[in-house]
C-alpha cells in the first residue's frame, strides 16, 4: 500500500523517447537480457543529453491479469509481443534531439539482439508520473513489486484529443485515489515516424494499426493488493465508459528492471554494466567508487 509518494522526482524530465524492443531470433531470453543490461545498455547511458535510462526486461502478455470489459480486445498476436521496453526521458526537446544525433552509434550494435524497435516520442507535459510509492528510483534488476506495462489503443473513431482527456480526467485520476496503488505513471504518444531508417536486420517502423496511442506503467505491493483494488469501486468507475475510449489493452509484466543514467548522470550501471555494479554493490566494494578508479574505468583524463 501507498503511504508515500516520490513522484515529484520525475517532474523535470518534459519528454520521453519510449521503445518497445523485440529479441531477434537465435538468441534466448537469457542472453538478450544479460547483452541488453551489460553491453548495450553502458554504450547508451554514454550519450550526451539524457536526464533518466531504465530498461523494463518484460513478459509476454498471456492473459489472466486485467479484468476484461466487453468490446476491448485483450490478446496480443505473437508478432506483437516483446521484450524489453527502453525508456529515455529528457529535460528538452532539444535535448531528446541531442541525444537523437548522437544515437548513431547504436544501430550497429542493435543487430546483435534485436529484430524490431519502435520508437515512441511523447511532447512535453504527455508523460506524466501520478503517483509513486516505490522508494528506489535506480533499480537494477528485481524491484520486489508487482509491476506491469500496460499498452493502449484507442477506439477507431474517438479522435486522439478525446482519448487522452479520457486516460487523464476520467481513468488515471480516479485510479490514483486508491493507495493501493503503488505507482501510476502514464505516456501519450506521438504517431510512430515510420520515416527513421531500419538498422542492419533491426525493423524501426510499423503499420499504423499496430501502434499503440498510450502507455500506463503501474505497480501494486503485492498481488493481494492488486485483486483487491480490480474489486475496488474505484476501478469500476474508472472503467465504466472505457469500451467508448479504448479498442485493445495489452499488459506486459514487468521480470527486471535496470537504471543507467539517473538526474542526467550514470549509475554504476550505466558506468560498469548491470552486472558489474550488483557484484560491487553485494560485496561492499567502495574502493571502486573512489575518483582514481573511475577516472581509470571511465577513461577521463
Amino acid at each position: 500500500m501507498r503511504t508515500t509518494n516520490y513522484a515529484q522526482r520525475d517532474r523535470a524530465a518534459q519528454v520521453v523517447f519510449y521503445v518497445p524492443l523485440w529479441k531477434r531470433k537465435g538468441i534466448c531470453l537469457e542472453l538478450f537480457d544479460d547483452y541488453w543490461r551489460n553491453v548495450h545498455g553502458p554504450v547508451c547511458a554514454r550519450l550526451p543529453g539524457q536526464y533518466q535510462y531504465w530498461q523494463f526486461h518484460v513478459a509476454h502478455n498471456e492473459g489472466g491479469i486485467w479484468p476484461s470489459i466487453e468490446g476491448i480486445d485483450y490478446n496480443t498476436p505473437a508478432e506483437d509481443q516483446f521484450d524489453g521496453i527502453a525508456e529515455l526521458t529528457f529535460k528538452t526537446v532539444a535535448d531528446r534531439q541531442t541525444w537523437f544525433q548522437a544515437s548513431s552509434i547504436l544501430m550497429d550494435d542493435e543487430h546483435n539482439l534485436f529484430r524490431k524497435a519502435i520508437g515512441y516520442n511523447t511532447n512535453p507535459g504527455n508523460s506524466i508520473t501520478y503517483v509513486d510509492g516505490i522508494e528506489n528510483a535506480t533499480p537494477n534488476g528485481l524491484v520486489g513489486v508487482e509491476k506491469f506495462h500496460v499498452m493502449f489503443k484507442k477506439a477507431d473513431d474517438i479522435s486522439v484529443e478525446d482519448f487522452r482527456q479520457y486516460l487523464q480526467e476520467s481513468f488515471a485520476s480516479e485510479l490514483v485515489k486508491s493507495d493501493l496503488v503503488l505507482k501510476l505513471r502514464i505516456h501519450l504518444f506521438e504517431e510512430v515516424d515510420n520515416s527513421r531508417p531500419d538498422a542492419a536486420g533491426v525493423s524501426h517502423s510499423e503499420q499504423p494499426e499496430k501502434n499503440y496511442q498510450a502507455a500506463l506503467e503501474i505497480a501494486f505491493s503485492n498481488h493481494l493488493e492488486m485483486e483487491q483494488f480490480f474489486t475496488s469501486e474505484i476501478y469500476t468507475t474508472a472503467t465504466q465508459y472505457q469500451a467508448k475510449y479504448v479498442r485493445q489493452i495489452s499488459i506486459f509484466p514487468e521480470r527486471t528492471a535496470f537504471t543507467f543514467v539517473y538526474n542526467s548522470q550514470m549509475t554504476l550501471a550505466g558506468q560498469r554494466s548491470s552486472t558489474v555494479a550488483d557484484l560491487i554493490t553485494n560485496i561492499g566494494a567502495i574502493n571502486q567508487l573512489q575518483d582514481d578508479i573511475s577516472t581509470l574505468m571511465l577513461g577521463k583524463s
